[in-house]
């Protein structure tokens, strides 16, 4: 499966409200899995990320990091290359049944389309 790095990113607070529900061991199991194999994509994300601030910005006593507005535009340019960087990780689309235990709101079910199909019995 292909995937957008940006993809990823934002349905990572969505995998982690499904990781923290009860489902079934089974489903656990493989959730565990594909949530390992994206999280090594948002840690390269993460990696990148640095590199860009720490090319284009100063960072700042606080951990932040500011930018001119010479270089703004280069690590923005960046960053939005590295987020539409297609990635492929080693993860199945998982089905999961809609009755398993799970409350995720509307935007937690688009953001995790692309790696949970939720299923009626």
């Amino acid at each position: 499966m292909k995937v957008s790095l940006r993809t990823i990113i934002l349905a990572v607070p969505a995998l982690s409200k499904l990781a923290a529900s009860d489902l079934s061991l089974r489903l656990a199991y493989r959730l565990k899995q594909s949530i390992s194999a994206l999280q090594k994509e948002a840690d390269f994300f993460s990696e990148q990320r640095q590199k860009i601030f720490s090319k284009y910005g100063a960072q700042q006593e606080d951990g932040s990091f500011s930018f001119s507005e010479e270089t703004e535009p280069q690590a923005v340019s960046e960053l939005d290359a590295l987020l539409d960087m297609e990635v492929e990780p080693d993860i199945q689309t998982m089905d999961i049944p809609v009755t398993e235990n799970v409350t995720l709101c509307v935007n937690d079910l688009d953001l995790l389309e692309p790696f949970i199909h939720f299923v009626e019995n």
